[in-house]
């Protein structure tokens, strides 16, 4: 008998033994994530609770864009790993494999999405798990209505209900496609390349719901990339050349592919190097103040943020609004924030230097209305558009001992999707080459955002009188006192 032995790379591992209803994984071409969605078959195949006859019984269906992807890549692949005639049966013509060993019969029928009638007959299945290769090119619709698939085989006559595994929440005795603790075993996997920012897939990869795991793998350049004892040597470095920078954010550096709506402003964001590996906390002990940075108008925006003692610039929380003035979001959002995550913190707020123009309605600045409400208050030291985005780029790509300059926690999505490329240089409408506007787009709530994380880094970066800089400072060393208190 032939034994396949599979040690998957860390960075596929939890993918692979998710138990999550929806598992999906991104990452570089070549990074063994087509081979953890090939081995995920086996894992909940073995894991099936047995039919009457002994036999765990399951239904996998194979899904990719087009019948010709199958059979050049898919299905050569899973050969690779499941030999035909050994680990089971491959039927040609049917395109389906019949997958057997110890106790374990799993039906693999590989489905390509080629026209309306291939559609029709995958969402008329009864499958147990369902898999799709490269879901990128897999349309919405097709990946939502497939779910409903998953679960009907085997059947509660196949694997009738037994007293140890109870009912479930509706009170329907347990039985049919569960594992031997009787716990749900329908499956909805996908592995793919990084798809384009502004479509449904990134929507889903950057604000999942509970029911869908995410894991995004690092850059091959990335010393976490523990796949390239896999590849010939210099693969990457050979693959990248004559490639432009947008092809190798996604096939290298595994980010999501570029808007067709704009150009990210900040390109050397990684997800890999400044995102936190787990939720940052307050420091209590650290001297440095908390900064706060704010965007005005009727959608006032807030990123917090503190120099670290070594000094790195942590960010850890944003928060936005819709037809609120200042007052309203200083009382109903931000102080109640700042008392429940940061209390007893010294507090600096820095903003946009318009909001020393009194309003025509009482007369009072924003940063007037700021003090009133106990903030100490000051301008950021310019509203010009490149000193700002340059002030961030400055944090982005500076180490401090070896650390990134630039630390964000992992929980602040809406800081983190406006870094990524919601935060973007408009495409102009030209014919031929590509051109995008010389300002980011004003696009709520993600300008807004950006504008308050800038005001942030312009104050952290500068001098030490709240946003002046000082003659002959040096700007590009932070220091653990870079504030005059």
């Amino acid at each position: 008998m032939s034994v396949v032995t599979y040690s998957p790379p860390k960075s596929v591992a939890g993918f692979l033994l998710d138990e999550n209803f929806i598992s999906l994984i991104c990452g570089p071409i070549g990074s063994t994530k087509t081979t953890a969605a090939l081995m995920k078959i086996a894992y909940h195949a073995s894991r099936m609770a047995p039919c009457m006859d002994g036999i765990r019984r399951s239904r996998c269906v194979w899904v990719r864009n087009t019948r010709e992807q199958l059979r050049d890549t898919s299905i050569p692949d899973f050969l690779k790993w499941y030999p035909n005639g050994m680990a089971g049966m491959y039927l040609k013509t049917e395109m389906k494999f019949v997958m057997r060993y110890a106790d374990v019969e799993c039906e693999v029928l590989f489905r390509g999405l080629d026209d309306a009638d291939d559609v029709r007959r995958l969402l008329s299945m009864q499958a147990s798990f369902i898999v799709f290769d490269e879901f990128r090119e897999i349309n919405q619709q097709i990946f939502e209505q497939a779910q409903g698939r998953t679960g009907r085989y085997p059947d509660k006559m196949l694997v009738p209900p037994r007293a140890e595994w109870g009912a479930d929440d509706k009170g329907h005795p347990i039985g049919g496609c569960v594992t031997d603790e009787g716990k749900p075993n329908k499956h909805v996997w996908g592995a793919s390349n990084p798809p384009d920012m502004d479509t449904f897939w990134e929507s889903l990869l950057t604000a999942p719901p509970p029911n869908t795991s995410v894991y995004i793998q690092p850059s091959a350049y990335d010393p976490a990339a523990d796949w390239l004892e896999f590849l010939p040597a210099n693969y990457y470095e050979d693959l990248a050349q004559g490639k432009n920078d947008d092809w190798i954010d996604v096939y290298i550096h595994s980010k999501f592919g570029k808007s067709l709506a704009g150009q990210p402003v900040f390109r050397a964001f990684s997800r890999d190097i400044h995102i936190a590996k787990a939720p940052l906390k307050f420091n209590r002990l650290n001297s440095n103040p908390l900064l706060v940075g704010l965007d005005f108008g009727l959608t006032p925006t807030a990123t917090i943020g503190q120099i670290g003692v070594h000094g790195q610039l942590y960010v850890y929380k944003t928060i936005t609004s819709e037809g609120m003035g200042i007052l309203r979001f200083s009382r109903e959002k931000l102080k109640p924030l700042l008392n429940a995550d940061f209390y007893g913190a010294h507090v600096i707020v820095i903003g946009d230097p318009a909001g020393v123009t009194a309003a025509q309605t009482d007369e009072k600045t924003v940063f007037q209305v700021l003090k009133s409400e106990g903030f100490i208050a000051r301008p950021a030291r310019t509203n010009d558009t490149t000193a700002r985005i340059n002030a961030v780029d400055a944090f982005l790509t500076r180490l401090t001992d070896g650390v990134p300059g630039l630390v964000i926690c992992p929980t602040n999505d809406l800081l983190i999707k406006a870094l990524a490329g919601k935060y973007r240089y408009r495409l102009k409408e030209t014919k031929g080459e590509e051109q995008y506007d010389d300002k980011p787009e004003k696009n709520h709530p993600w300008s807004d955002i950006a504008d308050s994380f800038q005001y942030l880094c312009l104050h952290a970066d500068a001098g030490r009188a709240f946003g002046q800089a000082q003659k002959g400072q040096a700007r590009t060393i932070v220091g653990p006192r870079a504030f005059a208190y």
